[in-house]
């Protein structure tokens, strides 16, 4: 016979495998009844999350949790999708206080606006869903559909070689998401970028900041420069081939101390008595003055 240190057990270990999150359809099949549920909710066993989804233990939740919560608060066809699934991928960080959730149902029910974003898509196959982590989530496949009309095309490579790297860049499933749903907002977007990287890959970036850079160059009909190229022994930022220009972008987190400092300055004046012309630009130059920017850069080429 089955003792009660027995059931508290299997919720132990239920709870250190799916994040601390439950649905009441999974605290059932442990052997919880509705009964005993609410009795646990009474006395701080369990924390009600999202209408029929609790936390187990404490109501603080780790970004898993949250995402597992989300999605079951959503229905039996949700996913994680979009910005969170990429995260969930490692292919970028979280962004926003919303986690998106994607349902091909579309009387799925909103379980909170002011947590969960839900999107109501008219097909999701289930070649691109999975379960990774106990988290259902959509694929990388799709998640890089669902990305395109969101991010910009220097941002949307960069999420594509962080794909790469990771092992994760499937182009065949990739053009299958794209053949099943050609008419998606984004989709051209995609094919086109798919297009253009074929026989040379993404490029390797390092930061956000270069993204932002590279993006600068494109909406400013600018030549695209190299990327991450060594000249003199250093690796540097970006170079046009056939001139002495190097750009070096200058983001807070890689150039805010001392050392740092003092070793870019150093390279600076080897590079400048090799016959290069360097030039930094800083996060806010890129991302407010653009403009003023691109014009420097203009010049510079001649």
């Amino acid at each position: 016979m089955e003792g009660k240190g027995d059931l508290e057990r299997r919720i132990a270990e239920f709870a250190a495998e799916h994040h601390a999150v439950a649905s009441s359809d999974e605290l059932r099949a442990l052997g919880l009844g509705d009964s005993a549920i609410e009795y646990r909710l009474s006395i701080g066993r369990l924390h009600r999350r999202h209408r029929g989804v609790y936390a187990i233990g404490h109501r603080l939740l780790s970004r898993e949790g949250r995402w597992r919560a989300a999605v079951l608060a959503s229905g039996k066809r949700a996913v994680l999708s979009h910005g969170d699934a990429g995260a969930h991928w490692g292919l970028m960080p979280s962004r926003g206080l919303l986690i998106h959730v994607s349902t091909p149902s579309r009387s799925a029910r909103d379980p909170d606006p002011k947590r969960v974003r839900l999107h109501r898509v008219g097909t999701l196959r289930a070649w691109e869903t999975t379960i990774d982590d106990r988290i259902p989530t959509t694929t990388v496949a799709r998640t890089l559909l669902d990305l395109a009309p969101v991010l910009r095309p220097r941002a949307m490579e960069d999420v594509i070689a962080q794909s790469a790297r990771l092992g994760l860049f499937d182009l065949v499933a990739v053009r299958r998401c794209l053949v099943e749903h050609r008419r998606q907002h984004g989709a051209p977007a995609l094919r086109r970028l798919l297009d253009d990287l074929h026989g040379e890959g993404p490029a390797d970036l390092r930061s956000t900041l270069e993204v932002r850079f590279l993006q600068l160059c494109d909406d400013h009909q600018l030549p695209v420069p190299q990327a991450n190229v060594t000249l003199a022994g250093f690796l540097v930022d970006f170079h046009w081939p056939g001139t002495e220009l190097v750009v070096e972008t200058d983001g807070f987190t890689y150039h805010s101390t001392r050392s740092a400092f003092e070793a870019d300055r150093a390279r600076d004046q080897t590079l400048t008595l090799a016959g290069y012309t360097v030039v930094r630009f800083t996060y806010n130059q890129i991302t407010k003055e653009p403009e003023r920017c691109a014009h420097h850069i203009r010049r510079l080429l001649g």
